[in-house]
């Protein structure tokens, strides 16, 4: 019995996928339904599929590194990713939008925000990054992985996840 679609926002790096696929396996196992939102670029392209979670992707990227072109498309680059992560949850229906940081929570976190579904995000590292920072505002809940990594009233401390296979790994070295 499926309880209700949740969205998953995480791409880019292991850090952000990974923690991410710990709570989208957990929700799995309770009987939600995961859609993930995610770049084809990033590591979430190969990780998300093996893990049978379906995958959605959106245009997006950094503007690490980019030129004074990449900077001045930015914000027609931006609206276009809003729009994409707009019509996802439309035809997923989500109760529930979980940010995981990256650049491409940026997008589905505004179009979670303009759709009216609660956004709830989860920052990792002990300084948050932009995305998450600017994010923070849009949230119904803050979640961090260190005690005051973020100073915002909706913020809760509750750690990082940790997926099932840690634990395994660590049962069977003692």
């Amino acid at each position: 019995m499926t309880l209700h679609t949740v969205m998953i926002m995480a791409g880019g790096t292991g850090g952000h996928v990974f923690p991410a696929l710990a709570v989208a396996k957990k929700l799995q196992q309770a009987g939600h339904q995961i859609v993930w939102v995610g770049t084809e670029k990033g590591i979430e392209s190969r990780l998300v599929p093996e893990a049978a979670i379906p995958l959605k992707t959106i245009a997006v990227s950094g503007l690490r590194g980019k030129r004074l072109s990449g900077w001045l498309s930015a914000p027609f680059r931006l609206l276009k990713a809003i729009q994409q992560a707009r019509k996802i949850i439309q035809t997923t229906s989500p109760r529930l939008v979980i940010g995981f940081g990256g650049f491409v929570s940026g997008p589905g976190g505004v179009a979670a925000w303009l759709s009216s579904v609660p956004l709830i995000i989860h920052e990792q590292n002990a300084i948050p990054g932009l995305t998450n920072r600017l994010l923070s505002y849009l949230a119904k809940r803050v979640l961090t992985g260190f005690p005051n990594s973020i100073m915002h009233k909706k913020a809760i401390w509750v750690g990082n996840p940790v997926r099932d296979t840690m634990y395994e790994q660590h049962e069977q070295h003692e």
